[in-house]
Parts: structure tokens; sequence; C-alpha cells
């Protein structure tokens, strides 16, 4: 790795090649960052859409069905009790039910000893069964009409509420089985109008009925995408279709949600149960996941879709990582490229460092190629070159002047040499003239103090050979100061010293 960080700190070709990906990288990351953000945020927005649209197809044919089963319902209110006897109420439901191929089964209800002769009961009830097909045009029908009781249907949840609010009305889901009874074993949910006589009594009450299971797979099929989920609450918030079966009448939307989601849980539950339509970010099951919701107004039901976040941003993921392995592909040829073409660049400024190099290793002489090119580099070069040759002129210069300056000096060193043996020479020749002038010097000083001391007592021939040999002594002084003045005379202080 060390070596790898060497290598690079020591290319300049890969160090730039690296410069320029980088900024690319950094300038394409910010571009794409912001292109995806908006793509996301399209995305988002079309998964509203899309699933509002769901909704409100769904509603639409839920709300379709109610209509016609409020209006058979509201009708048969409306004409039954104009011909009440207990044969004709068993015939008008089974003919409605026949006649109606959405609902499942119809309930004409009397009020307590409505027909004494029939006693305390008295209900006209028929049920379809349909086989299990794969559509509608497929099922094969079966009517039963029979009449209910004796059992308390008073109390149940699709007599009783009519009755005490005293209009038309929608029951949540119920489980229809009482021992005995004709039931369905199905749930189901209903349509519930009251019946009244000529005086406005209320005589009892019309029931038409649909199963769950008919709302669950409408509603389940609102599929927007793969693992999207469909579920479905009544006016108390309890879970009517739900993909969990086990949940369904025993659970609520606000039944023990996780803490990390339970506030933003029980705030959408609360939207839903007030008819409000909208949509809410959560987790559900540990991923992250969006709910949309719309109300069922009428019977103040509430249906969500639950699309996994991972489902909704599938394309986009798949196009974010295609995109990614494309600019991770797309990166590497460019740095490639841009290696190879700042190497190619920068070719002669590694030929200019091997020159130098060889330069500073004393090597001035070796040639190099004339470059072809007119941008930096090759002007760079081309000087370098020039320079190079008056760099060699230099050093040649150099050299000769250093040739001759070490030719001068030896001769100085000659010449000093030369004058050492001058001064030695003269020395000695200064000292034998010394010793020349003093011996003469030194006998007429001592005849001279021999004279002075004792002239009158010396005989006259001691006399005659003292003076005789002064005169000797002083003839000699007299030659040596000639001599010198001649050599003085006739030669330079240099020969002189040299002879």
């Amino acid at each position: 790795m060390k070596r790898l960080i060497r290598n690079i700190q020591q290319s300049l070709s890969l160090r730039l090649g690296l410069l320029i990906v980088f900024i690319i990288t950094v300038v394409f990351s910010l571009l794409f960052d912001f292109l995806f953000y908006r793509c996301k945020l399209y995305i988002q927005h079309a998964a509203i859409d899309r699933a509002t649209q769901l909704l409100d197809n769904t509603a639409e044919r839920i709300n379709g069905i109610m209509d016609e089963t409020e209006l058979v319902t509201n009708l048969a209110a409306v004409t039954v009790p104009s011909n009440l006897s207990p044969d004709s109420l068993l015939v008008f439901s089974r003919r409605t039910v026949q006649e109606n191929p959405f609902l499942t089964g119809l309930a004409i209800s009397m009020e307590p000893y409505y027909f004494p002769e029939m006693g305390r009961y008295y209900s006209a009830y028929s049920l379809r069964y349909r086989s299990d097909a794969d559509s509608l045009a497929d099922h094969v029908d079966s009517i039963t009409t029979v009449r209910e009781g004796p059992f308390e249907y008073f109390d149940a949840v699709w007599y009783k509420t009519p009755r005490t609010l005293g209009t038309p009305c929608w029951v949540d889901g119920y489980d229809d089985y009482n021992e005995g009874t004709l039931s369905s074993p199905d749930f189901l949910v209903s349509y519930c109008c009251p019946m009244r006589d000529a005086e406005g009594h209320y005589i009892g009450s019309v029931t038409a009925s649909l199963t769950l299971k008919w709302l669950s797979e409408a509603i389940t099929d609102l599929k927007p995408y793969a693992n999207s989920s469909a579920i479905m609450v009544g006016r108390d918030g309890t879970y009517l279709v739900h993909p969990d079966t086990a949940k369904l009448f025993h659970e609520s939307i606000f039944s023990a949600p996780a803490p990390e989601v339970r506030n933003q849980i029980n705030a959408m539950g609360r939207e839903m149960l007030a008819g409000h339509s909208g949509m809410t970010k959560t987790t559900v099951d540990g991923q992250p996941a969006y709910i949309f919701y719309r109300p069922v107004p009428r019977a103040g039901w509430s249906i969500a879709i639950v699309c996994p976040e991972s489902d909704v941003f599938a394309r986009y993921n798949r196009l974010l990582m295609a995109v990614w392995v494309m600019i991770g592909v797309g990166l590497v040829l460019l740095m490639l490229f841009c290696y190879q073409t700042v190497r190619r660049a920068v070719q002669p400024l590694r030929q200019l460092d091997d020159q130098a190099k060889r330069i500073a290793e004393g090597h001035f002489d070796e040639p190099l190629p004339q470059s072809p090119r007119h941008d930096s580099v090759g002007r760079l070069q081309n000087s370098f070159i020039q320079m190079q040759q008056s760099l060699a002129q230099m050093v040649s210069d150099i050299r000769l002047a250093n040739e001759e300056l070490e030719q001068h000096n030896e001769e100085l060193s000659q010449a000093y040499q030369l004058k050492l043996q001058t001064n030695s020479r003269k020395t000695a020749f200064i000292q034998t003239m010394y010793h020349e002038i003093r011996t003469p010097l030194n006998i007429i000083s001592g005849f001279a103090q021999i004279l002075a001391a004792s002239l009158h007592g010396l005989p006259d021939e001691e006399v005659d050979d003292i003076t005789s040999r002064m005169k000797q002594s002083a003839c000699d002084i007299s030659r040596l100061a000639r001599q010198l003045g001649e050599v003085a005379k006739d030669n330079p202080p240099e020969q002189q010293i040299t002879s």
C-alpha cells in the first residue's frame, strides 16, 4: 500500500488523472444527486397519484354496490308495507335476492307479534350460497328462503341499530351464525332500513346483506405493487379487512402498534375515523412503507393501501443501481483515458527530468531531440535544450579557464620557489660579503688602536708594517666596495639575486 501511494506521489500523470476524475466525480455526483432527488420526488408523487386513483376507483366500486343495495332496500321498505302477509314477505325476500346478484341475503323482520298467528317472531330471510369460482359469471348460486325464528333477532345489530336510530344505516361486519338458524358462513355487512305503516309507526326493518369476503376481495384487488396490501376499518377502527384474518373483528388499528411508530399510527387512525383522506410514511413490520387512506363516507368505514417503500421505489432503485454501475465503469474508462492522455502530454517533462538528473551527475553534453510541439510543454523542452547547450558551452569555457588558471598557478608556484632560492642565495651572498668586509675592518681597527695607544713606543719597522697592513686592508675594502658597485650597476635586482 505504501509503495502504491509512493508511486502515485511520484507519478505526475497518475496524480493529474486522479485529480481530473475526482473533479468530474464531484461535479457529476452533485448533478446526479439533484436529478435523482427530483426523480425520486416524481416517483413519490406518481405513487401517491396511482394509489389515490386505485383507492378512488375501489371506493367508487364499493359505493356503486352500496348505492344499488340502498336503492333495493329502500324500495323494499316502501313496497313491503303495502302488501303485508307472511307468505308475501317470503316471496318478496327470495325474488329480491334472485334479481340482485350482488346481494348475499335479505331479511324482512317484523316487530314482536306483528303477525299474531305467527307468534312473537317473524322474519323472512333469503340467503344466497355461492360456489367457488374465479368470476361472478362462473358462480353457481343457490338461494334458501326461510322464516327465521324463534330467536331474539330483536337484539341483533342489524335490527336494533335502525330501530334505535329510526333512519336507514349501514352496520359494521358481524358474524351471522346462530345455532339452529339459516346463517352465512362468512361475516356480513348490512344496510338496514326501518319500515313504517301509513301512520308512521315502526313495524319492522329490511336488512340487505353483503359478505365481508366480497368486500375483502374488492379491496385486496388494490395491489399497485407486488407486496402491497389493503385494509379496511370500521367506525371504531376495528379491522373489517386485513391480510391477517386473525385480526378481523378482534383488533383495531390502535391495537398495540410498535412503540417507535405508535404516534404515527394513532394519528393516522384518528384521521381515518374522522373521514379524512391522506398519506402517511411509517414503518410496517420493520420495513419503511407508505400508507394511503380514503374514507367510505356513507358507511363510516375507511380503506387503506400499505405500499412498502422498496416496492414504490423498486424501479428507481434498479435505475439508480444501473446508473451507478455505468458511472463506475465510465469513471474507470475516463481514468484510463485521462492517464494515457496526461502521460503523453507530460512525456517531454519526464525526459527533461531524466536529462536534468544526468546533468546533475555531470553529463552536460548529451543531446536532446528537438520537440515538434508548439504548446507550452514543447516550448519548455526546446528552451531546456537551448539552456543545456548554453550550459555545456559555459562548462567548456570554465574548464578552459580552469586549465589556464592551473597553468598560471603552476608558473606562480615555480616563480615562488625561484624567489625562495634567490632570497636564500642573496642572504648567503650578504653574509659572505659581511665576513669579507669585516676581516679588513677588524685589522684596520685593531692596528689603529695599537697605534693610538703606543705610537711613539713602537719601532719604526713595526709601524711601517702596521701601516702597510692597514693600507692593504683599506685597499681590500675599496676593492670589495667597487665590486659591489659594479655588480649593482650592471645587474637588475633579480639578476643580481639570480647571479
